[in-house]
């Protein structure tokens, strides 16, 4: 009597581990890449928000944005509070924690007011990316 063997061979596995391989190698880098994009994308808005936060303190309050911000320099936005003791709580124009980017846990947001134009970056102490107005893109 014959018996009857269930399962599959050893070169059927084979061929479908190697397929299911092939698979994943090629869908893994365009995967990547899309997460990347939407964290570029997050950033952007994010930035968009603070300086949509700037502005709606300056309609608040009637100020000018150059009375908080004297310089043309970039200022990190590591506190809730911008612009010092005459500025504004960046909390009561954006919901949540301080924000921070999300393609680098290790960057900042960093502002700049120049020939009356609000800029917001993101980086960190050696490199800065515009995001706002303008997206720079090779923001990485």
């Amino acid at each position: 009597m014959k018996r009857k063997v269930n399962g599959f061979t050893l070169i059927e596995l084979v061929v479908v581990i190697s397929i299911i391989g092939l698979i994943v190698s090629t869908a893994t880098p365009q995967v990547l890449r899309t997460i990347r994009d939407a964290q570029k994308r997050a950033d952007s808005q994010t930035a968009r928000h603070i300086a949509y936060a700037f502005l709606m303190w300056q309609e608040e309050s009637g100020k000018s944005l150059s009375e908080i911000i004297p310089d043309a320099n970039f200022h990190k936005i590591d506190s809730d509070q911008i612009g010092g003791a005459s500025g504004f709580r960046l909390s009561k124009y954006i919901t949540g924690s301080l924000p921070r980017p999300r393609l680098n846990k290790n960057y900042y947001f960093y502002y700049k007011y120049e020939s009356l134009v609000l800029k917001i970056y993101a980086g960190d102490d050696s490199n800065r990316w515009e995001l706002f107005p303008e997206f720079d893109k090779n923001y990485k």
